[in-house]
């Protein structure tokens, strides 16, 4: 049976380095809203769900994403294939947001 990009489990991999890194901010959000989600009275997302999720990414797109990125992605994919918003709301409101963080254009003299 062929091994899974995403299956790691056993195969030499050198030294694991073990370091406490502090959560970044929106490592946090990303969780607690995956905990929201797969929680016992919303039950949208299972965390079999999630893997399923980003076990379908493809190899260079799985690898090329941190930890996080890899679940913040897979939820989205999984909430867009439930019909909760569609792509184009995501991208709308991700466009949306970003304006609002943009500095405002120089005003010329």
């Amino acid at each position: 049976m062929t091994r899974g990009y995403h299956d790691i489990g056993g195969a030499s991999a050198g030294e694991i380095p073990i370091v406490e890194l502090p959560w970044l901010q929106w490592e946090k959000q990303v969780e607690a809203i995956r905990n929201v989600l797969g929680d016992g009275t919303r039950r949208m997302m299972s965390l079999d769900e999630l893997r399923r999720g980003f076990e379908s990414f493809g190899e260079e797109k799985y690898r090329s994403y941190s930890f996080y990125r890899r679940r913040l992605e897979a939820m989205l994919d999984i909430l867009i294939e439930k019909g909760v918003f569609t792509r184009e709301e995501y991208e709308a409101a991700v466009a949306e947001a970003r304006a609002q963080w943009e500095p405002a254009p120089e005003c010329a003299p």
